[in-house]
């Protein structure tokens, strides 16, 4: 059961994450005035660094789905478990971040939190079938 469930929520978390990066590499002005970027950053530099960190970030949108699909139990649940922590400490990264406060930010940190929150789910029902 937590093959399959820990393989669907890796799945779903790489779809969002390849939203994600194709939308810092189409329209990166438009992501960071979403989360609230100060104007003064949003210059030519600044945004082909915001497109280099989505060409990052389609690495673990191509990993994740292979790792759903040929890793074993092990194995997805050391990959849950290190993603609901990165992802429970991206939320608060976000939330700390001194940008200005809107639905960018909040929206962004709550993804991250239900992201973070789903993987931590999938691990606690492996817990309670022991």
């Amino acid at each position: 059961m937590l093959i399959k469930w820990a393989a669907l929520v890796l799945r779903l978390h790489a779809s969002i994450i390849f939203l994600i990066a194709a939308a810092l590499i189409i329209q990166p002005i438009k992501v960071l005035t979403y989360l609230g970027v100060a104007s003064q950053l949003e210059n030519s530099q600044f945004s082909w660094l915001v497109r280099c960190i989505g060409i990052v970030l389609l690495i673990p949108a191509l990993l994740a789905p292979l790792v759903a699909a040929f890793a074993g139990e092990r194995g997805l649940r050391q990959a849950c478990s290190g993603m609901g922590f990165i992802h429970c400490g991206l939320a608060a990264w976000l939330l700390l971040s001194p940008t200005l406060t809107g639905l960018g930010k909040w929206s962004s940190a709550s993804l991250s939190l239900i992201i973070g929150a789903a993987y931590f789910l999938v691990l606690r029902g492996r817990r309670r079938n022991r």
